[in-house]
């Protein structure tokens, strides 16, 4: 059975080789990981790559040239853990969804060997034998099974439910020992989920287990975290959500130390020698501890931003990679702990992307993580600029030029930014009253519209920053506002299903086109045309002329015959106006043939709803960000 989902697991494989190769959408890059998952990101054995999650995509990014990714896409729902061979041949994945599957991969190939399709609800960790031979997976308390897989044929070696402990995390310690402390033939594993600390022997010929449990005495802990120590696996280490990790005799089953690091809990930790561990903590500390008799003292720390969810060590053990829930991946030497910012990432929802007038190597993003960033394609998508403001909520919307920076926020204010210093120069309180959802600016930059939550459209001076018309008939949230071509007339989009068009000098609405059913989300207008083309919550692209009352034509937003359409969230048209792409709920990026309105190329890789999405200004890349914290360019090949 299972040879019989391994050839159907390659048939997939052939046919979206297929489909990639028809395909005029190419990831390019992404930036974002998945950040408050344990265990996301690993020095791979090779010394040159390292492995991270990314929604629902598995990246491969090599250390020294972020240009040289790699993607590995077969998972439909975010991947929930990630664990890579010791001898670095093999990844492996687990996920959450409807198919929560784990699946085995072929590292140099960048295929999938296995899809191990027996778990339900989520896969919480996945983790290899020391000599790759055996993985284990465990679900989460829905789902309660613990399988040990055959990596060679992707056979069920062995398997039990998870009682009466919840699985969290798990380590394997090599094989147990007999009472002289040699080699046995038995596979040794530990497991926690909560209180209890469980340790199991498997024989791997007859598929059994055997399990005892840890003595911890009196004390009372919730373990987050385990490593088995590198001097024959005589230590388990494993970390709490008190804030301190605990040091247990792997012979003797009992307790031997506690050693309090910091607040927020010990969120990772990581043997780095035979007696050195390196612990990373809720709070931002990383620390080495250095085992000395049976203590185990703080020899070297460091500050990090976010709390610390991932330490991996390299082959060499020299240097180390922690990455943070913040989003910052950091490389740090393990002999002083001397730090250097690899990247950084958003780690909550995008709300908008924008690139600048004119430029395609740089453009900006927004986060519901409250900060505004911008992006150097040309400098190793290095952050050029970061804006924030404390207690303002997440940036809605933004215009990006070379100089500033304009931006409405959920607090309803204003706010203009330096693109070289990150600044704030000037913020207008009050704007829109529940917050500012669309924002323009003239190109002469001498004056700019917004519209808010309540349904008002604003045009302001930039001088002088006042307010010179009010145009209030949208009943809801305006979801976009923009200026014609000749900048005489805007064109407003709103929830109430409104397309309206005002002109700017006789601050009067001149038409009016309402969408039949649902609000109506983005739009954009071809260029040098009347056209503008709308969608929304009916999950159909529409086509309007401005100056006829009936849409030119309408279709639906998944070409396939599916109960649920997609509900596109954002849609952008080419410069040249022959293509537009669009992003939402199905969570692909879609690019549309403009004359055809048939569907050319699909990009997947986002695991949450598509936000916003970009053409850049030479049309060869669109870049796309989503619920999910992930942005993704993508290369456009097309004539």
């Amino acid at each position: 059975m299972q040879q019989g989902f391994t050839n159907q697991l390659q048939q997939q494989y052939q046919q979206q080789l297929l489909l990639d190769e028809q395909n005029v959408l190419e990831p390019e890059h992404s930036i974002g990981f998945s950040g408050k998952i344990h265990n996301s990101v690993y020095f791979h054995p090779n010394g040159k790559d390292f492995v991270y999650i990314s929604g629902c995509c598995i990246v491969i990014t090599d250390l020294n040239d972020p240009h040289k990714q790699d993607f590995l896409r077969e998972h439909d729902d975010s991947i929930t853990t990630l664990a890579i061979g010791n001898l670095g041949k093999l990844i492996a994945s687990g996920q959450k969804g409807d198919n929560s599957d784990v699946i085995i991969w072929d590292f140099e190939q960048r295929k999938p060997l296995f899809k191990l399709s027996e778990h339900d609800w989520e896969v919480v960790t996945v983790q290899f034998s020391h000599d790759d031979k055996l993985l284990f997976s465990a679900g989460n308390p829905q789902d309660k099974k613990i399988f040990i897989w055959d990596t060679t044929n992707g056979f069920i070696v062995a398997s039990c439910l998870a009682q009466p402990e919840r699985i969290q995390c798990m380590s394997w310690g090599g094989y147990a020992k007999d009472i002289k402390g040699r080699d046995t033939n038995l596979y040794q594993f530990a497991t926690s989920g909560s209180t209890k600390i469980c340790l199991w022997k498997l024989d791997s010929q007859l598929g059994q287990f055997d399990k005892e449990f840890i003595n911890t005495g009196s004390m009372i802990r919730d373990y987050i975290c385990m490593k088995f120590s590198k001097n024959k696996e005589e230590f388990l280490f494993a970390g709490t959500k008190s804030g301190d990790f605990c040091v247990f005799y792997v012979k003797q089953k009992s307790l031997v130390t506690s050693i309090t690091v910091a607040a927020q809990g010990v969120q990772s930790l990581y043997p780095i020698s035979a007696n050195q561990i390196m612990v990373g903590c809720g709070q931002g500390t990383v620390a080495i501890y250095q085992n000395q008799g049976s203590q185990f003292n703080k020899i070297l720390q460091n500050e990090l931003m976010g709390s610390v969810k991932s330490i991996s060590v390299s082959q060499n053990q020299q240097e180390s990679l922690c990455a943070t829930d913040k989003g910052f991946i950091y490389r740090i030497r393990n002999q002083d702990m001397a730090k250097v910012l690899h990247c950084e990432n958003h780690v909550d929802s995008i709300t908008f992307l924008a690139y600048p007038e004119g430029v395609s190597d740089k453009f900006a993003s927004a986060s519901v993580d409250g900060t505004i960033r911008l992006w150097d394609i040309q400098q190793d998508y290095l952050v050029t600029t970061r804006c924030m403001q404390n207690n303002a909520g997440p940036p809605l919307c933004m215009v990006y030029n070379d100089e500033i920076i304009l931006s409405g926020w959920q607090d309803g204010k204003i706010r203009l930014f330096s693109t070289e210093s990150g600044k704030l120069i000037w913020q207008i309180d009050n704007a829109h009253k529940g917050g500012v959802t669309s924002i323009c600016m003239a190109k002469n930059l001498k004056f700019f519209v917004s519209g808010g939550q309540e349904g008002e459209v604003r045009v302001w001076e930039m001088k002088s920053r006042e307010m010179v018309s009010h145009l209030k008939e949208h009943t809801s949230k305006v979801t976009k506002v923009r200026l014609t071509k000749d900048e005489m007339h805007i064109i407003s989009a709103s929830k109430d299903r409104a397309l309206l068009v005002w002109d700017l000098k006789l601050e009067k609405r001149v038409s009016a086109h309402i969408q039949r059913m649902g609000g109506i989300n983005s739009f954009d207008v071809v260029s040098g045309s009347n056209i503008v083309v709308t969608t929304g919550q009916d999950q159909k692209i529409t086509f309007w002329d401005l100056s006829q009352p009936n849409p030119l034509r309408s279709f639906n937003t998944s070409q396939k015959q599916q109960s649920v359409q997609d509900e596109v969230m954002d849609l952008s048209i080419s410069h040249d106006g022959k293509y537009f792409v669009t992003g939402g709920t199905e969570e692909v990026v879609k690019v549309w043939d403009i004359q055809s309105g048939q569907i050319v190329g699909k990009g997947q890789g986002h695991s949450g709803p598509i936000n916003s999405v970009a053409f850049s200004y030479d049309d060869r890349q669109i870049v796309s960000g989503g619920r999910d914290g992930n942005i993704f360019l993508w290369n456009v090949f097309i004539d």
